[in-house]
């Protein structure tokens, strides 16, 4: 034992006096070729902030290598996790082959893949830094003592600031409505995939609190068709006046807000709340969008509408490095990007992770880096804010990425959505930033959670038919009354008015009358 120590401190002495740093093998780990977490999607991010990195320091980052371990195809999430065994086997191979090296593992694989992964990273006490991975059991670090999650959204932080917001107003009745997406699909559908997922999680397990009503939508809707959301609007409003809608793109959100102003939800009575992705530039604001000759009825409709979404990147900061993941792909990739592949959060979330990693890299001295494992080196990135060239990044207690939250309002003034308010994460509060967060269309204040008469008017039935029995029993009874008074008055007038003397008849009788009434007390029969 004694010996042990004696050669490893032997071993510190000849780093320390040589200047050798013990050479970092990153290894990136890449199952299937989805547009958007893909082979090709993701690679040319990592190779750009690599070459970026080690061209701004090659002296600190010059005993660094790299390779890939890719199995083409395409596979669903639950597919990717059952293949990494076999992955798994090869990428043990590569360990044992770098053996003396500290080897670091990126996978931009799902939630389900990474979890599988950070299984075998623990027995191989690995780093394992997942790009896209948002899965909170992820922070478990008594499983994944190695992992760090780095998802450009924190949806997370996202549910909290929307149930402060449902707090804040006492909405506890809401219309959870999910377009079902094929998150396979480049059009952001993962992400709310996932966001759908954890509302229902989170929302749906206080039952006590909260009353959830959940509606799916037909994906396949097409852009334009505002009769398709229709029947979901209208079963909706019989339900709450809180809707919380998680559709990708924001033409098919924007189509779906128009056709609530047609069906009158918009007057101010009703609240939409859409959680966004961060936005993607070439699809433009939700704003800026125009079909149908309807901007006047979007303006309109857009009052009721809040939409929530973590900060987006510096999309002009990053001009150079986008140019250069296009320039990439086309080489090395013989992919040639399209706007939406280039300029998409998910891209420049792996280009934030391999920057981030040569960070934490770079600032370990040599003896630091020779003491590393992978349980010591997930530490290094904990409760820390990075400045990528993209936005900060700010790693949590638990190893995640924790971000802020917009909450944007449409003013009327600009036309535009903006931001009213941030929802702080570490702090755990919103802070106001416009006077649009205490502005209602058509109304003082915020709608209520429940009309007095309820969502269809079904409590104020009842009181209504009582109303009615006892406004018509009043009626019948004056009506009685002054037929009464009439003939009361009738008698007195008639009785005054009589000239004829005692024992006489009061009115001279036709003969064809069958009694007489006389002045005395007794009826005599003609």
């Amino acid at each position: 034992m004694v010996r042990q120590i004696g050669l490893r401190a032997l071993l510190i002495l000849i780093v320390l006096r040589s200047g050798f740093s013990k050479a970092v093998h990153v290894i990136t780990v890449i199952i299937g070729d989805s547009p958007t977490m893909g082979y090709v999607a993701q690679s040319p991010g990592y190779d750009v902030a690599f070459s970026r990195a080690v061209g701004l320091f090659p002296s600190a980052l010059r005993n660094i290598t790299r390779q890939t371990v890719y199995r083409p195809g395409a596979f669903s999430c639950s597919e990717a996790a059952e293949i990494m065994p076999f992955v798994a086997v090869q990428i043990s191979n590569i360990l044992d082959e770098h053996r003396f090296d500290f080897n670091v593992l990126i996978s931009p694989g799902c939630s389900l893949e990474v979890m599988t992964l950070g299984d075998y990273a623990r027995e191989w006490n690995v780093p394992l830094l997942a790009t896209i991975a948002i899965d909170q059991s992820l922070t478990n670090a008594q499983r994944y003592p190695t992992v760090v999650a780095f998802p450009s959204s924190d949806q997370v932080t996202m549910i909290q600031a929307i149930i402060s917001l449902l707090d804040r107003f006492s909405w506890t009745t809401i219309s959870l409505i999910c377009m079902d997406q094929n998150w396979k699909v480049s059009d952001g559908g993962l992400y709310y995939f996932t966001a759908c997922r954890g509302f229902l999680t989170v929302l749906g397990g206080q039952k006590d609190k909260y009353n959830l009503n959940v509606q799916h939508l037909d994906p396949k809707v097409k852009e334009g068709d505002l009769d398709a959301y229709s029947g979901v609007l209208r079963n909706a409003a019989t339900q709450s006046r809180v809707i919380m809608l998680l559709i990708p793109t924001n033409s098919k959100l924007r189509d779906f807000m128009i056709n609530a102003e047609r069906l009158g939800m918009t007057e101010g009575d009703f609240i939409f709340i859409a959680p966004r992705s961060p936005m993607v530039p070439t699809e433009s604001t939700l704003d800026q969008q125009s079909r149908n000759g309807s901007s006047r009825a979007a303006d309109s409709a857009f009052q009721s509408l809040i939409l929530v979404n973590n900060p987006t990147p510096n999309w002009a900061a990053l001009s150079g490095v986008l140019q250069s993941i296009r320039n990439t792909s086309e080489v090395r990739y013989n992919k040639t990007l399209t706007n939406f592949e280039m300029l998409n959060d998910l891209t420049i979330s792996a280009f934030e992770v391999m920057t981030i990693l040569l960070q934490v890299v770079r600032d370990l001295s040599p003896l630091e880096m020779e003491m590393q494992n992978g349980i010591t080196f997930r530490q290094l990135f904990l409760n820390r804010t990075f400045n990528p060239l993209s936005r900060p990044v700010y790693i949590g207690p638990k190893g995640m990425r924790i971000c802020d939250v917009h909450i944007s309002k449409f003013n009327v003034t600009s036309g535009l959505m903006e931001v009213s308010e941030e929802y702080l994460s570490v702090a755990g509060n919103s802070v106001r930033t416009h006077a649009l967060s205490t502005v209602w269309r058509g109304r003082n204040g915020p709608p209520v959670n429940r009309p007095f008469c309820g969502y269809t008017g079904e409590l104020c039935l009842g009181g209504l038919a009582k109303t009615a029995v006892i406004i018509l029993a009043v009626s019948i009874s004056t009506a009685l009354l002054a037929t009464l008074a009439i003939f009361i008055a009738m008698y007195h007038c008639i009785f005054k008015r009589s000239g004829h003397g005692a024992g006489r008849p009061w009115w001279d009788l036709r003969p064809d009358l069958l009694f007489v009434i006389l002045k005395t007390t007794d009826w005599e029969s003609l």
